[in-house]
């Protein structure tokens, strides 16, 4: 049986044309049905077909039958999307992985040249940009809504295709996609605008070259708009390219970090720069020079979260952002500013929020939400933070199964339960060991009533932050407890800080833990962001 159900076949998506509207209910949703069909068929053959001429067949017309079928059942975006996504599945995990190939699908395409358009960009007029352009995820729509825009103009043909040498540029690093995303430009303009093959038979707008070197980028541009690479640094990376990019370095750098820094200092003072980017920057501390920097050289225009993790990018689970930047005339000092803000759905449906404030300082920006009325933090709550102490791997001889003198109880994650209880057994029955050695001054032992919380979360966990109070009488009974390096401990501060009970009831709060999601969508939380984070105020408990 093939992955393609023949019986029941997927209603046509109309293209989107020059449109920036967003698709009605369903239509994403089915196309990514689709799409996961047609990367069904070529997930076995991985290895044993060549990525680039397949898809080159593909934009061609040709190819296996039940692909070209399935292919004509989606629109003209989805049908680009799912022949480069074929490529990305077809090369190998590792060479994927360091090039970070995974592609923006069009209702994310459509929403930030939505916003882009709203603050200025001019799609007839205007210089565009994609220095990662990876499968022409943008580049093909902006060329799709010129052609419109030109012909609407009466310019010709020859004039058009001139125009679009002009005024749309690629770079990619990977010459297969540069090939494949100039292949998908061409059809589109054969196919669905009629242009003659020999007028466009030699039209290149990306072109192969890495965007981080200097002097490899097309000369000039209005506004940069795209998906760059999400990859953090090797060490030795980190070194040789810390001269050019330590001002927004506060740990190791990320290749999408380098990308929008390279783009604010590339477009003209006025331009735009709009990216898809993980929104772990928004509140991570290793990228608070980078959130300071960005403020220094640019007004933050709008930041959008996409809703899901998985499920959007093909292969990948991602916390996802839009970004749009405008470059400032000239670098300013501890300017705050207000950024438009909402959420993209998974139906393609935007919902707008409340403006978001960007502090100047570094620290974490907060999207708005709910929460909002909510101004305590831990140290209003009369608590401070630490990391677990104890890592398992490094420590094995001092962990043990069983209690004895000069042996306190370990707490793993596990003992904090998403109902919000403390068990030591259940951590110990799941790790088969509970306890560890300690010298009797140790000042790592925590002996003081205490909450703890779990550090890293899983995907498909109902709340974000999961926190416990540690029981009066246990405390009592073993004197002090350890926690390993996945749990946060909360220990009084002062000795009028309300109960651990009530902190560990805020904490579980669905409301904080939506606020914990926009402003840290990383895995682990970072010690910063439970420090920052907005709490019911004391008093409400």
């Amino acid at each position: 049986m093939t992955p393609f159900d023949t019986t029941t076949e997927p209603p046509p998506l109309a293209a989107s044309g020059h449109s920036l509207s967003y698709a009605p209910d369903q239509v994403v949703l089915i196309a990514a049905q689709t799409l996961d069909s047609i990367l069904k068929y070529y997930r076995p053959l991985a290895g044993n077909v060549r990525a680039k001429a397949e898809c080159l067949r593909l934009a061609d017309g040709k190819g296996p039958a039940a692909v070209q079928k399935a292919l004509a059942t989606l629109s003209a975006e989805w049908a680009d999307y799912a022949i480069a996504s074929v490529y990305a599945i077809l090369m190998s995990h590792a060479r994927r992985k360091s090039l970070g190939a995974y592609f923006t699908p069009p209702h994310l395409v459509d929403h930030l040249l939505r916003r882009m358009g709203k603050l200025g960009m001019d799609i007839a007029h205007h210089k565009m940009r994609d220095p990662a352009a990876g499968g022409a995820a943008f580049l093909v729509p902006l060329a799709r809504r010129m052609v419109v825009e030109w012909r609407n103009d009466g310019i010709s043909e020859r004039g058009i295709v001139t125009l679009l040498r002009r005024r749309l540029l690629g770079t990619e690093i990977d010459r297969g996609l540069a090939d494949i995303a100039n292949a998908l430009l061409r059809r589109m303009l054969i196919r669905e605008c009629g242009f003659r093959p020999s007028i466009v038979k030699d039209l290149e707008i990306v072109r192969r070259a890495n965007a981080l070197v200097r002097r490899t980028l097309p000369e000039s541009t209005d506004h940069e708009v795209g998906n760059p690479p999400y990859r953090r640094l090797s060490i030795e990376e980190h070194k040789a390219m810390h001269m050019r990019f330590g001002d927004i370095a506060s740990g190791r750098l990320n290749l999408y970090a380098m990308f929008m820094r390279r783009a604010v200092a590339e477009v003209p003072a006025g331009g735009l720069v709009g990216h898809v980017v993980p929104a772990s920057f928004l509140g991570g501390p290793e990228f608070s020079a980078f959130r300071r920097r960005l403020l220094e050289l640019a007004e933050v225009l709008v930041v959008d979260l996409v809703d899901q993790r998985s499920g959007v990018f093909v292969d990948a689970t991602q916390d996802a952002c839009f970004v749009v930047l405008r470059r400032r005339d000239k670098e300013v000092k501890d300017e705050e500013c207000w950024a438009s803000s909402g959420t993209l759905h998974t139906n393609g449906h935007f919902v707008a929020a409340a403006d978001m404030h960007l502090t100047a300082d570094g620290s974490a920006w907060h999207l708005p939400g709910p929460e909002a009325q909510f101004t305590a933090t831990l140290e209003d709550w009369g608590y401070r933070a630490s990391v677990g102490y104890l890592v398992p791997f490094r420590q094995a001889t001092r962990i043990h199964d069983r209690p004895a003198k000069g042996r306190v109880p370990l707490i793993w994650a596990k003992a904090v339960g998403q109902d919000g209880s403390f068990d030591h057994s259940r951590g110990v029955s799941s790790k088969r060991a509970g306890w560890v050695s300690v010298p009797p001054d140790a000042p790592y032992v925590v002996r003081d009533p205490c909450v703890v919380v779990q550090r890293t979360s899983s995907r498909d966990q109902r709340r974000r932050v999961v926190a416990a109070a540690v029981p009066d009488a246990f405390m009592r009974q073993h004197g002090g407890l350890v926690g390993e390096n996945h749990v946060l401990l909360l220990v009084r501060s002062r000795p009028d800080a309300p109960p651990p009970a009530a902190l560990a009831q805020a904490l579980n709060n669905p409301l904080v833990s939506q606020a914990m999601n926009r402003v840290c969508r990383s895995a682990s939380i970072p010690i910063c962001a439970i420090k920052g984070l907005r709490l019911p105020p004391p008093k409400s408990f």
